[in-house]
């Protein structure tokens, strides 16, 4: 789980700017936002800050300004993406339900956000004319990307003990009979619903293509297709 730290004054002083501009008055303010523990005023996700904490109607910030509020939703985590002044984010309404979103600019790609299953989301968006393809996981309310280190993580399927999902590794060049051919290495990964750790299967998928087809055997098992029409059965066991 990512922690959240406050690192030096800098959050008493957003505290005292953020202040006049949001509150009109503080006996209203007082009355609108009492303190409690479960609201420190400001919530750091670097670069982020979301003020106020816990409450609906709060707003993400960068680097002092105001980028995204929503009036009927409680932001309660953010994570940034790779490009700048793009973010995921984990928000709630007034029932308590929450959904993942996707802050990007105006210039950018509609992101696409599929849930396979509660709380698990792949997540296919375009930023800065570079695709990226994101599994993430939401627990305790908090976003958790389960492949942080890559941009392509696709074809998740659900099944009765997890996620299964694969991610292009590297491109293979091969020659065979004096003809340079050329396919792909994939890796597949696990996550189960018992816990938050991601498994990872310890060797290369090869496929002529950048893609796997994936099926649920049982609750044990998975089979995988590769593009030639061959198939692999694995066992969850082999994911470490």
């Amino acid at each position: 789980m990512r922690l959240r730290r406050i690192r030096g004054a800098l959050p008493v002083l957003l505290w005292c700017l953020l202040a006049g501009p949001l509150w009109s008055g503080s006996a209203a303010a007082a009355e609108q936002f009492p303190s409690s523990p479960n609201h420190r005023g400001i919530a750091p996700f670097e670069p982020y800050l979301v003020f106020p904490e816990n409450r609906l109607g709060n707003g993400v910030y960068l680097d002092n300004q105001l980028v995204f509020e929503s009036r009927e939703r409680t932001v309660v985590d953010v994570l940034a993406l790779p490009a700048e002044g793009r973010f995921a984010f984990f928000a709630l309404n007034p029932q308590g339900l929450g959904a993942l979103e996707v802050f990007v600019k105006g210039n950018d790609v509609k992101p696409r956000i599929q849930e396979l299953t509660p709380g698990f989301f792949h997540v296919v968006m375009v930023l800065d004319g570079v695709v990226y393809k994101k599994m993430y996981r939401i627990i305790d309310n908090n976003v958790l990307d389960l492949l942080p280190s890559s941009k392509t993580a696709d074809g998740p399927v659900a099944g009765p003990e997890g996620v299964v999902f694969y991610h292009v590794a590297t491109a293979i060049r091969e020659t065979e009979d004096g003809q340079s051919k050329r396919g792909f290495g994939l890796k597949l990964h696990l996550a189960l619903f018992e816990d938050e750790r991601t498994r990872h299967l310890d060797y290369l998928i090869t496929n002529q293509l950048p893609e796997l087809r994936i099926a649920w055997l049982d609750s044990t098992r998975i089979e995988i297709g590769l593009a030639d029409g061959r198939t692999e059965v694995l066992s969850l066991a082999q994911f470490q």
